[in-house]
C-alpha cells in the first residue's frame, strides 16, 4: 500500500499535468486517459482523489486561485487600508499570483470567452466572486478620487482587467501568428507594472516641465 506522502506526490502530480494539458488542449479537448498518460497515473487514483474529469478540473481551478481571492477579499473590506493604497494593493495581487502561475492566463482567457457548462461554473464560482472585490475597490478609488469619475467603475474595472488578461494572455498568441514584433516583452511584474502605470497616468503625450 503507497504512503500518505506518495499518494500526496501522485496527487500533486495529477493536478500538475491537467494544468499543463487543460491549459494547452482546453478542458473539452482534454480526456482523463490524456491526464493518467502525461501523469503516469492509472484511472482508478483520478478517480479515487477526484472522481471525474469535471471535479479534478474544479479542484485545480480552487486550489489556484482561492489564495487570490482570499487576498483580494482581505484588501477589499479592511477599512484601515486608504483607498489608495487598496487600488494599488489590487495590481501586487496579480503580480504575485500570475508570477506562481505563469501557465493560468491562457486557460483562464479561454474559459472567460467561452459557453460551455464548465465555463459557467468557473464564472459563476471565481470570476464572480473576484469581480465582486474588485469592484468595491474600484469604487472607493473612485469615490476619493483616486482615479476618474469619467466613466463608471465597471467600465474602468473591465478595462483594467482585460488589459491584463491579454497582455499576459493574448499577445503570446498574436505573436506566434504574426512574428516578434507584436510580442509584449517583460516579465509578469513589469509587463502589470507598466499596465498599473498607464492606468493612472494615461497614454496622452504631456508636455514635461
Amino acid at each position: 500500500m503507497a504512503s500518505k506522502s506518495e499518494n500526496l506526490n501522485v496527487r500533486e502530480r495529477i493536478l500538475c499535468y491537467a494544468e499543463k494539458l487543460f491549459t494547452e488542449k482546453g478542458y473539452s479537448n482534454t480526456s482523463i486517459r490524456d491526464v493518467c498518460r502525461a501523469a503516469n497515473a492509472n484511472i482508478a487514483l483520478v478517480n479515487y482523489y477526484f472522481n471525474s474529469k469535471e471535479e479534478l478540473y474544479k479542484e485545480l481551478i480552487k486550489t489556484k486561485t482561492e489564495p487570490m481571492l482570499k487576498r483580494l477579499k482581505e484588501i477589499s473590506e479592511n477599512d484601515l487600508i486608504s483607498s489608495k493604497d487598496k487600488f494599488s494593493a489590487l495590481f501586487d495581487v496579480y503580480e504575485e499570483f500570475y508570477e506562481k502561475n505563469q501557465n493560468l492566463p491562457p486557460l483562464i482567457a479561454r474559459e472567460i470567452v467561452t459557453n460551455t457548462e464548465i465555463s459557467r461554473w468557473f464564472h459563476k464560482n471565481i470570476i464572480a466572486k473576484e469581480l465582486r472585490l474588485i469592484k468595491k475597490i474600484f469604487e472607493d478609488a473612485q469615490r476619493e478620487g483616486i482615479i476618474t469619475d469619467r466613466y463608471d467603475p465597471v467600465t474602468l474595472m473591465n478595462f483594467s482587467m482585460g488589459a491584463i488578461m491579454f497582455i499576459l494572455a493574448g499577445t503570446n498568441m498574436v505573436h506566434k501568428v504574426l512574428g516578434k514584433e507584436f510580442m509584449v516583452r517583460g516579465t509578469i511584474r513589469e509587463k502589470i507594472e507598466n499596465i498599473r502605470e498607464l492606468l493612472m497616468n494615461g497614454i496622452k503625450k504631456t508636455n514635461r516641465i
